[in-house]
Order: structure tokens, then sequence, then C-alpha cells
């Protein structure tokens, strides 16, 4: 029941229904040598053990990642000086290669193993980037690497930050019950055992295939204050549902950022099917005034909006979205095995930009006898846009991706991923009025492109 309790908590602390992929998941030995060990600096002559024994766990890894564009996307010729092309002043330093690196420092405290009390986990985490992505420059709308977005801190993109992304506490009052509130990470959220979450660092590296993107209106990126309920009502069932603030948080004071809050609630069910394990997932987000993509408020639009069409942008002051993933072993399982997965997602679209998306494909763990610990994936990702006015003249309509990876466990403590991706941006140009001091821009459409990348993961 402890198991089912650890897991319990760590969906509760995310707004997930499973254990965080990318952490380890026995955490009391970090013996070893060198090549077996689970950590590169090991147990730390044996005070490691003896902490974990007593409830206290600290980790930390850092990622590496370097993208190139291929080919496509925003290239030389889109970017060029030409008359009434303001693109390369307004998006200076756009490289076709580009190299960033994250880390992740976590402080994990059970307070049964520790001597306190039963039922009680705090989880401390803080988060750094330095480095650049190649962000627009592939012209995608989902972001070709979604291991840089960590920690979003606003209006700090593509800025070397180090912040403070989770800091909670949760406590079981039952074996079926528990609550948990405090600075919630909800990273883990809608995670996919073959194709990840946004917390995943060993997975497809395109947001479109980490994620269902249409809860972007109603929940923050990763970091808010919250609360929430956990519910086990059997082994086979794990749910979360509470309130958190609408907006990131991340670098910021929280309790100065509350402009509207949203109820999420999350419910995976593990099951077998022909004998084989699988699990799925749904999800429902309501956001209560949220202010997040409030078009209605930028005095830009509403003026560009008046001279095309008469009429001032109009939003509703409300927003939800439902998601869904699941996925089937069709041969072995978690030790061993592969099998199909799919994702998808649909949201009111006003005020949110993306009315729907989808994602599918395969992934499996390990290669054969000889490499039992790699894992892999293949698949593709659509999304629609919405209807609205605005968002068409703005330029963004539907998009695809395809995209391939494959993650080879070098030690326990060291991964590389190989990773290729294809994108047919949702992004088709468009002509912007400007307003003030702001200088009208002509958007064109980028290119269909070809995006390259090696991610590094090294935990210590």
């Amino acid at each position: 029941m402890r198991t089912i309790i650890k897991i319990a908590l760590l969906s509760s602390i995310a707004l997930s229904n499973a254990a965080q992929c990318d952490e380890t998941a026995d955490e009391t030995n970090f013996s070893g040598d060198l090549l077996s060990r689970s950590k590169l600096t090991g147990d730390w002559r044996g005070i490691r053990n003896e902490m974990a024994e007593k409830g206290v766990t600290l980790d930390l890894d850092a990622t590496q990642v370097t993208q190139h564009v291929a080919s496509g996307g925003y290239d030389g010729s889109l970017l060029s000086k030409s008359p009434g092309n303001r693109i390369s002043e307004l998006l200076p330093g756009i490289s076709e290669t580009e190299s960033d690196a994250m880390f992740n420092m976590l402080l994990k405290v059970d307070t049964g193993k520790a001597g306190l009390w039963q039922g009680g986990f705090l989880t401390v985490r803080g988060e750094g980037r330095v480095g650049d992505s190649i962000g627009i420059r592939s012209g995608s709308l989902m972001p070709t690497n979604g291991d840089a977005i960590s920690p979003a801190v606003p209006r700090h993109s593509n800025q070397d930050v180090l912040a403070l992304t989770e800091l909670t506490y949760a406590q079981f009052l039952s074996k079926q019950f528990g609550v948990a509130f405090g600075l919630i990470n909800v990273a883990d959220g809608d995670k996919n055992e073959f194709a990840g979450s946004l917390r995943s660092r060993s997975h497809f590296m395109n947001i479109g295939m980490r994620v269902s993107p249409v809860i972007g209106a109603a929940a923050p990126l990763l970091t808010t204050l919250g609360a929430t309920a956990i519910f086990l009502p059997n082994k086979n069932i794990i749910g979360t549902a509470g309130f958190i603030n609408a907006e990131e948080t991340a670098g910021y004071n929280p309790f100065e950022r509350d402009k509207g809050t949203t109820f999420m609630t999350e419910w995976q069910v593990s099951h077998t099917l022909a004998g084989l394990p699988g699990k799925q997932t749904a999800g429902f987000v309501y956001g209560f005034d949220r202010k997040k993509l409030d078009f209605g408020t930028d005095p830009r639009l509403q003026l560009a909006s008046l001279l095309r069409t008469g009429e001032a942008v109009k939003t509703n002051a409300d927003t939800w979205a439902l998601y869904y993933n699941a996925h089937q072993y069709i041969q072995g399982d978690s030790k061993g095995g592969w099998g199909p997965f799919v994702r998808a997602g649909v949201s009111d679209g006003h005020p949110n930009p993306i009315k729907w998306n989808f994602a599918f494909g395969i992934g499996g763990v390990g290669v054969g006898s000889w490499r039992p610990d790699d894992n892999w994936g293949l698949g593709g990702y659509a999304l629609g846009a919405s209807n609205e006015p605005l968002i068409n003249r703005l330029g963004i309509h539907d998009e695809t991706g395809f995209e391939a990876f494959y993650n080879a466990a070098l030690t326990p403590w060291l991964h590389v991923t190989a990773d290729v991706q294809y994108i047919d941006s949702a992004l088709t140009g468009a002509n912007l009025l400007g307003a003030g001091p702001l200088p009208a821009v002509n958007l064109p459409g980028p290119k269909e492109a070809w995006v390259v990348g090696v991610r590094t993961n090294l935990n210590f």
C-alpha cells in the first residue's frame, strides 16, 4: 500500500496519475559501481542510502539539448531585410542551430520514514535553464523542444533563469484519500507511458506529442498555487481533483499572480487486455475568469480589429478543455515490450486558440535482450485552430507534425536521445497593423521544416 500511496502522491503534486517517469524508481539504494549505480555520484559513502531509509531523498539532474533546423521553417529567404519584412527585426539572433541546458533539483521527505507522522510527504523542486532554443526558427506553433520551457518564468523566454517551481505538502488521511496543497507543479499531468509528459526527458521532444495543448488557455504551463484531493478507490484507479491559480508563477511571488481560478481533475485507470497491461487517462479543466488569453485586453489587437472589421475583439471570461490519452502493450510490458498510444483533446476554442488536438503512434521499452533499458517512439500529431476571426487574421490555422526518437540508456544515470521531426506549420502568414510606436509587420508563413536534435540527460 505504501507504493500505491507514493504513486498517488506524485500524481497529486503534479496533477498527474502516475509516478514521475524520469526520476529513479528505486530511491533506497544508490550503491554500485560506476556503470551500474542509479546515480552518477553514487551513495555518498553510504550517507545517501541512510537518508533514503529515513525518508529523505535529494536528487539533481541536468539535460542538454542541441537542435538543428535542417531545412524549412523561417529560413534565410523569409528572414531577409526585404521591404515590408520586419521579422528579422522582431526576432533577432535566430539561428538554425541552438543549444540549451536545463537543471532540476528535487528534495522529497517522507514524514513516516523520518519518524515524524504517517502519511505526510513534502516535495521541493528548483529548476534552471541556460542557453537558447531554436524557438520560432522552426516555424512550429508547438515548441520542438519541450524541455526548454522549464522553468516557465513569464516574460523570460530564452533567458537564463533559476526558479522555485514546486513546494508542496501532501497528507494521506486514509489508504483511499489524501490532500495536497502549496506551490504545485503540473508538469506530470496528461502523462503517457509511451509518449511522455512535460516532465519527461526520455520521450518525444515536441510538445504536441507530450501533452494536449488544448489545456493551455485554462491552466498554467507548469507552476502555480493550488490544492487538490487524491482518490484511490482501488489499486487500479487513481484520481485527483482540485483548484489552482490560473497564472504561471515560477520566478515571481505566487500571491501576486492570482488572476483567475482553474478547476482540474484527472483520472487514470490501469487494466489488462488479453493479459497485457495498458492505461487510460482522462482529464477536464475549467478556467473561471481566465485572463491569460484575453485578446480583448490588447489595445493593438483592438485597433487592428476595428480598422479591419469595424468590430472590437471580445472573448469569453471562462474557458474549458477535455483531454484523454491511452497506451496498450501488445507485446511484453514496461520491463520490455511495445504497443500503440493515442492522445486527444478538445476545447471551447474561445479564447483558447487551439480547438482540438490529436496524437498517435507506437512506442516501446527495450530492443530485444541486447538493449533492455532503451526506449523509442514513432508518431504524429495534428491540431486545429479556433475559428475565431482574430485567430484567422493572425494567420493561425491547422498544424501537423511527425516525430521519431530513440533514447539510449548508456548507463542508468546517462541517457542520450536522438530525435527527428517534420512540421507543417499552423502559421500561414499575416499582415498585422501597427499601433502607436509599433510598425506594421508583414509576417510570412514558414516553410515545411525538418528538425534534428540530440538530448543528453545526466542524473547526479
